[in-house]
């Protein structure tokens, strides 16, 4: 179950590291140019193509190493085939010729936590959320908070998240974040309370955070609650592996 968890939660993780939409449609440039190549990789990036993104990349790259979108785009896909190394040297890479790219900043911290180099992780993304002109600092507040659960710190991660939350109170990860340090602080009531906010500001249910919600459900004797929110994440669940836990938990709350 750990398993399954830290792979989900890296792939959210990611979507707020910024993919981002192309910058100029393919139709408004040069056919063949680095910046046309990568705006097509970009766009399957985004669709989930990987290979297909992996190659309009890697071709754009070739016409100019140092163009900034495909190098964010590459990383990308390297992050996500968790080859963490190769996209810690595109984004270093990055950083040398648009050092003020705070996403590379959010992405490398990132990377980073899934080497398992926590110093590195947390500077990289410290930079991110505490630059003015970052536009989107809650990304970084949530990767951190995720950095610090990750590392048993959840007086760390509690922190981080309400950071995050003072910038965007419908972020639905940082409440889950927040439920979870919560929820590791033994504070379950109000962990509870976090859950049920993000599961209100999610745009699609999300098995995950009704998985831990019912988790503090059960803690707090709310066994109906519990039940519900199991049964609604098994209707959602896509991994087989996934699909067995929540089955095993449902049937040790049958009991």
């Amino acid at each position: 179950m750990k398993n399954i968890l830290s792979v989900l939660v890296l792939a959210a993780t990611l979507l707020a590291c910024g993919g981002g939409r192309p910058r100029t449609a393919p139709g408004q440039i040069q056919p063949g140019s680095a910046e046309f190549l990568a705006n097509e990789g970009i766009a399957f990036l985004n669709a989930g193509r990987l290979e297909q993104a992996a190659e309009k990349l890697d071709l754009a790259l070739k016409k100019n190493p140092r163009l900034v979108q495909a190098l964010n785009g590459m990383a990308l896909v390297h992050a996500y085939r968790r080859e963490f190394a190769k996209a810690v040297e595109l984004l270093r890479r990055l950083l040398q010729v648009s050092p003020n790219f705070y996403d590379a900043y959010n992405l490398l911290g990132t990377a980073y936590s899934e080497m398992g180099e926590y110093e590195k992780a947390k500077e990289s993304l410290l930079i991110a959320a505490n630059a003015q002109e970052y536009q989107t600092p809650e990304n970084a507040f949530a990767n951190l908070a995720t950095l610090e659960l990750k590392f048993a710190k959840p007086d760390s991660a509690l922190r981080y998240a309400e950071k995050g939350l003072l910038l965007n109170r419908r972020f639905a990860p940082l409440f889950t974040l927040k439920g979870q340090a919560l929820e590791a602080l033994g504070r379950l009531a109000e962990a509870g309370e976090s859950f049920d906010r993000a599961l209100l500001l999610l745009t699609a249910p999300d098995p995950l955070v009704q998985i831990s919600a019912a988790r503090v459900a059960a803690r707090l004797g709310e066994k109906k609650k519990a039940l519900d929110l199991l049964e609604q994440a098994l209707g959602l669940a896509q991994d087989a592996a996934l699909k067995d836990e929540i089955m095993r938990r449902i049937r040790e709350l049958d009991r």
